[in-house]
């Protein structure tokens, strides 16, 4: 208790008098777990009378008050509020939705559905079939449907089965079922459809990405190409979207808030691993060149050099 005491004492000096001390700031939520934030907010809130976000809320802003807010709350409530935010604008962001619901585990999903639907008092997959339709919508209602066997024990001979099916669901026939893709990329174990991939290379010749992509388009090969990275190597696709979120002109500042905040006490060391051996330059360099000003700090302080 007296530990989150100094640290609610040493937040509210770095936003007293004029200005803001934003180097104390940072130091005090970085170096503090999510739980650890979760103690020091409600002592603040005793202590001040006030939320530690609405003081926080006073002082700064931009990004940097976005990655401040992300970090203050805990990760499966951001996440289910990404989720909410993506599906109630006026054109749903699909690219939240399957970089949030598809690399993810039954378990983890059935978390993220009971604080959803208990923060906003509505289902998470009645919210889906609402916003998503078509393939994109079948595949995202089956990943909520929390389905996924989680029996990792790996079965070769439905391994050897199901990549001839779904082979014969695209490649090999005119026209693609997905219908079939669907059904077992949802149902299957993340390490079930890791032999499934390698076997289908022996069948068909080709990687079962590059078999996705010529056979499909769009969001639903995006989400496709999701659980087939996430399944092979998670930080790895991680660390592709990270790289795709900072690439080109302008950085996406949703994406990288979003993506490095929910890993952070993760996978994240993980993820600058893949990151420095897929780019040839690590997450922090990356990051520290399309960021700026305290925005820079906080995030550079996150991921640690």
């Amino acid at each position: 208790m007296e530990k989150y005491e100094e640290a609610a004492k040493s937040l509210r000096k770095s936003m007293k008098g004029i200005g803001t001390d934003e180097s104390r700031l940072i130091k005090e939520i970085v170096n503090h777990s999510n739980s650890e934030r979760q103690s020091i907010k409600e002592i603040y809130l005793t202590m001040y009378g006030k939320t530690l976000e609405e003081s926080i809320k006073s002082e700064i802003s931009g990004n940097f008050l976005e990655g401040v807010l992300a970090l203050l709350e805990p990760v499966e409530k951001y996440e289910a509020k990404c989720l909410r935010k993506a599906l109630k604008a006026l054109n749903t962001n699909e690219k939240i939705l399957i970089q949030t619901l598809c690399p993810k585990e039954a378990y983890e999903i059935e978390n993220l559905k009971l604080v959803y639907n208990t923060t906003y008092e509505r289902s998470l997959e009645k919210d889906i079939v609402t916003e998503c339709s078509g393939y994109l919508g079948r595949l995202l209602r089956s990943v909520v449907s929390c389905g996924r066997s989680e029996n990792y024990r790996i079965d070769f001979s439905l391994a050897k089965k199901e990549a001839q099916e779904l082979y014969d669901a695209g490649e090999g026939k005119f026209g693609t079922d997905e219908s079939e893709f669907i059904r077992i990329l949802c149902t299957r174990s993340f390490p079930q459809l890791k032999a499934t991939f390698d076997l289908y290379q022996e069948i068909s010749g080709n990687d079962i990405e590059k078999a996705i992509k010529k056979e499909m388009s769009g969001d639903l090969e995006k989400a496709c190409l999701a659980i087939v990275k996430s399944c092979r190597n998670k930080p790895a696709y991680y660390a592709e979207e990270l790289y795709k979120a900072m690439k080109g002109l302008g950085t996406n500042d949703e994406s990288l808030i979003r993506l490095i905040v929910s890993r952070s006490e993760i996978d994240l060391d993980r993820i600058k691993c893949e990151y420095e051996e897929m780019y040839s330059k690590s997450l922090y360099d990356a990051v520290k060149s399309e960021t700026s000003g305290d925005y820079r700090k906080l995030f550079l302080s996150l991921i640690g050099n």
